[in-house]
Parts: C-alpha cells; structure tokens; sequence
C-alpha cells in the first residue's frame, strides 16, 4: 500500500505543477483536475492505512476534481462561474466538517476555499496570484500528515507560479 500511495503522490507531484507553466486557462485548469484526483486517490489510501486528517484531504480533492471539469465547461460556453463557486465553497465547507479530524482538516478547507475562487476567475493572471496562499496552505498540510509528494510539488508550485508571474505579468509589463 505504501508503494501505491507513493506513486499516486508522485504522479500528482508532476501534474501540480506543469499547469502554471500554461498559458490557456483551459489547459491550467484540465490539468490541475487530474492532478487534483491523482492527490485524491493519494489522501484516500493515507486515511485507509489510518492517517489522521487525510480523509479530508481526498474528499475535497475528489470533489475539487469534478469543481475543475465544470469550470472547463462554463468557461468553454462563455458562461460565469459564480454558480459553481458559490456551490463548490459549501461543498468544500460541508466535507471539511463531515470529515473533521482537529484542526488540521482547516488547512485543506481553506486551501480549497482560495481555489475555489481563483479557478473560478478566467484570468490567468489573478488565478496564479490568487492560488499562491493555497499553495503555503497545503504544504503545511502535506507535512503534517507525511505527504512529502505533496509538500515537494507544492513548494514546486509556489516557484512555478513565481516563473509564470515573471514570464507572463511583469516581463510584459517591463517589454510594454
């Protein structure tokens, strides 16, 4: 089992942190979908071996996977998301506390929250400033319940978005 939830972690891993490198949100966000499930997958066999908090985990990544496909979808149709925002914040807020382990299922909560919002937005711009928080969030989590795939593809995350941020919003702005 061990050797399992390695491997989804670093399947998750690669997948967290190619989509800020991206320049279409669609592709941002199709990719954090998967990564988001693989991470799922992962939380979900952490709680079967009797890791403490990691059910909350799986559970808001599992739906946060389904959040992503339909933000896909109203952003293809030219739609808001607003709806899938206001549904998703209560969704995440609901599992969080049906699967309250102490006060580290928090951080997960709120990192969900903070993408939710931001995955919402189709600016790529806001999304990266916006999900940086998040990310800090899930570091602290991932530490805290031995996801070290996790920890590493956040952190990575973090200096990815940095890139992006660079490369797409204040090298433009320097060229312009």
């Amino acid at each position: 089992m061990q050797v399992l939830i390695r491997i989804f972690g670093i399947i998750g891993l690669i997948l967290c942190i190619i989509p800020f490198q991206f320049k279409k949100y669609k592709h941002i966000i199709l990719c954090k979908m998967v990564s988001e499930l693989t991470f799922a997958v992962q939380y979900l066999m952490m709680g079967l071996t009797g890791i403490p908090g990691a059910y909350t985990g799986a559970l808001i990544d599992a739906a946060s996977g389904g959040r992503n496909f339909l933000y896909h979808k109203f952003t293809e149709k030219g739609k808001s998301t607003l709806p899938v925002i206001l549904i998703f914040s209560a969704v995440v807020i609901g599992l969080g506390v049906g699967s309250w382990a102490g006060i580290i299922s928090l951080l997960p909560i709120l990192a969900k929250l903070i993408t939710t919002v931001s995955y919402g937005i189709k600016n790529e711009r806001l999304l990266r400033y916006i999900t940086f928080p998040s990310c800090i969030l899930w570091i602290a989590y991932n530490g805290v319940i031995g996801a070290w795939e996790g920890m590493i593809a956040d952190s990575l995350a973090v200096i990815s978005i940095l890139i992006a941020i660079y490369k797409f919003d204040m090298r433009k702005n320097v060229q312009d």
